[in-house]
């Protein structure tokens, strides 16, 4: 009995099996990516760029007239959930077209896709005009309800549309209905993956550039996308263009180009609109236009602007009020870095008098030879007086227009090394014990940045301390309860770093002052100071008042003990606190100077 030999498959055989299910993955790859026509292409491209934009520049744009911790309260949620709208309402109009034939609910697709279109571009080109009318009712609204009411103007209805685009963009069409419908669902899924992902990485990168113009130039990419729509939609009827020409339908109208011309134009007569409302914007509107410098007279009030650029933080501003008051200021966002008399040159602010009093500290050494570091600059009337003393002094400062104003406007020095860069890394870096004095104010808008209020950096700020060397920390906030609390967190906070401290207000009690300049010095050993003297006063009247009767301004610390947290870079409750500080901050602010003022940035 012989055995049957068991015969192999042959190599040829074997190799048409590996072509024929290479053949059936590239058909399934190719029949998803053929699900990526034009219109959706386009809106993977720039759904990332036109939310990151909104996401960025949004707050930043109510920034000057309510705050910055206003501005940003609640409105990432808002945002991303008028996005999610926007989806519902996609999906529940394509939900309405299930019933009508494949190729009219195909153009009811198509028209709401390019109307939605032509709806986003306008509302981004218009939006700096609407948010103009809206801000001169910020008054009537309030700190809390205004950054929101505003974004309806704004972020709100952007996000919405573009939503809504999306899923029209994404919906199923007619033609797809003979590919299967897990592969079109698994593009979706990929679609909505990548935006997401672009969207993250798009926000996450610091940019550049005015927020205003960052906006129009959104617009006038909408518009040109319409345009494109529009073209297609005229020559072909149809807006996904499939890559086999033979594919397409025959165009709608069997007319010449020139008797379709009346009918385009009426068609983009929404991306004309767009163009007229960003020349506008672009020539006409102070927010868009840094060369535009509106001088005005409200209330009796007369103030010139001299100066204004939109830098890394925010809208810089050096106005000056002619009458009554004949001072000049440095305005970021909706606060005041510093100001002076004109007359005299004084600062309105006697805080930075009051930091000067570093020296006036008995600390077993002479005064020659000393060292500084001034974190933050304000308008330079510290970094002033300090270069008056001699003492070598670093300063570090995060906007280079802010520096520039304090240099061009408000007579500093450059007699100095500048460092623009953030506070934290600086003193993260810098070497040990090298500091007679830290100077640390970096107030602005309502609040601070907490990473340089915490335990770690107010260790990093005693590491680069000489051992008598003394911390000047000025923090803006109240002595009454429940606006006290962000003020006793940082007492509690340096009084674990520091075992010496004392804190001054920069001005004598004057009724229920609830939102005020005060100056914590700390050390690591015990604080007496001396008796200033007319050296010290560097014949001002305004700093011999600060410093010949700050002593008498102390405030009793043991009264702020029962606050038990503390800062640090992982739990940081000083966030939260500063919402009830900021709005005692906004109202301050309102009383110093008019609306119109806020409005004219």
């Amino acid at each position: 009995m012989t055995r049957r030999r068991q015969q192999k498959p042959s190599s040829s055989s074997s190799n048409q099996n590996l072509l024929y299910k290479q053949q059936q993955s590239d058909d399934k790859i190719t029949s998803i990516t053929h699900l990526c026509t034009l219109p959706r292409a386009t809106f993977l491209i720039i759904t990332p760029i036109l939310v990151s934009v909104i996401l960025q520049v949004s707050p930043n744009y109510v920034e000057p007239i309510y705050g910055n911790v206003f501005s940003t309260i609640y409105f990432n949620e808002i945002a991303l959930s008028s996005l999610a709208f926007g989806i519902i309402i996609g999906i529940g109009f394509i939900a309405k077209t299930n019933t009508l034939s494949q190729i009219t609910r195909d153009n009811k697709i198509n028209s709401a896709l390019i109307s939605g279109i032509d709806w986003c571009g306008i509302l981004f080109a218009l939006s700096p005009i609407i948010v103009r009318a809206l801000f001169h009712i910020s008054g009537l609204l309030g700190p809390y309800a205004g950054p929101h009411v505003t974004q309806f103007g704004l972020a709100y209805p952007i996000m919405l549309s573009i939503g809504f685009l999306n899923v029209m963009s994404c919906a199923r069409l007619s033609r797809e209905q003979r590919r299967p419908i897990f592969r079109w669902m698994l593009y979706v899924i990929i679609h909505f993956t990548i935006i997401i992902t672009l969207i993250y990485v798009l926000y996450s990168v610091m940019t550049r550039g005015r927020s205003c113009r960052r906006l129009y130039f959104s617009g006038l990419l909408l518009a040109l996308v319409g345009t494109v729509f529009k073209l297609l939609w005229c020559i072909y009827g149809e807006l996904s263009l499939e890559g086999d020409a033979s594919q397409r339908r025959k165009p709608t109208f069997n007319v010449s180009l020139r008797s379709q011309l009346p009918f385009i134009t009426i068609q983009l007569l929404p991306q004309i609109l767009i163009i007229i409302m960003v020349i506008y914007n672009a020539n006409f509107n102070s927010h868009c236009n840094i060369a535009i410098i509106q001088n005005t007279v409200d209330n009796n009030i007369e103030y010139n602007i001299l100066a204004r650029n939109e830098s890394i933080t925010g809208w810089i501003e050096v106005v000056e009020e002619i009458k009554p008051r004949n001072i000049r200021v440095l305005r970021a966002g909706h606060s005041l870095l510093g100001g002076i008399f004109r007359e005299t040159r004084d600062s309105i602010y006697g805080c930075f008098y009051l930091m000067e009093a570093v020296r006036l500290i008995e600390r077993g050494v002479s005064h020659e030879h000393e060292r500084a570091l001034q974190i933050g600059l304000g308008i330079g009337v510290l970094t002033a007086s300090l270069q008056a003393h001699n003492v070598d002094l670093d300063v570090v400062e995060l906007d280079p227009v802010v520096y520039d104003f304090a240099v061009n406007y408000f007579d500093l020095k450059r007699e100095h090394k500048i460092y623009l860069q953030d506070g934290r890394k600086f003193i993260n870096n810098a070497d040990a014990q090298i500091y007679d004095y830290v100077l640390h104010d970096v107030f602005t808008g309502g609040s601070v940045p907490s990473t340089l209020f915490s335990i770690e950096a107010l260790e990093q700020i005693k590491r680069i301390l000489k051992k008598n060397g003394v911390l000047g920390l000025n923090f803006v906030s109240s002595e009454q309860w429940p606006h006290a609390e962000s003020f006793a967190l940082v007492a509690k906070t340096i009084k674990t770093v520091f075992p010496y401290v004392k804190c001054f207000r920069e001005g004598p009690r004057v009724g229920s002052v609830p939102f005020q300049n005060m100056v914590f010095f700390a050390s690591s050993n015990y604080i007496n100071f001396n008796i200033a003297t007319q050296e010290d006063f560097l014949g001002s009247a305004s700093r011999e008042y600060v410093l010949g009767n700050f002593l008498n301004w102390q405030i009793n610390l043991n009264k702020y003990q029962n606050v038990t947290d503390v800062i640090t870079d992982e739990h940081n409750p000083l966030d939260k606190l500063q919402r009830i500080s900021a709005f005692e901050h906004w109202k301050v602010m309102r009383e110093l100077f008019p609306q119109e003022f806020w409005i004219n940035f």
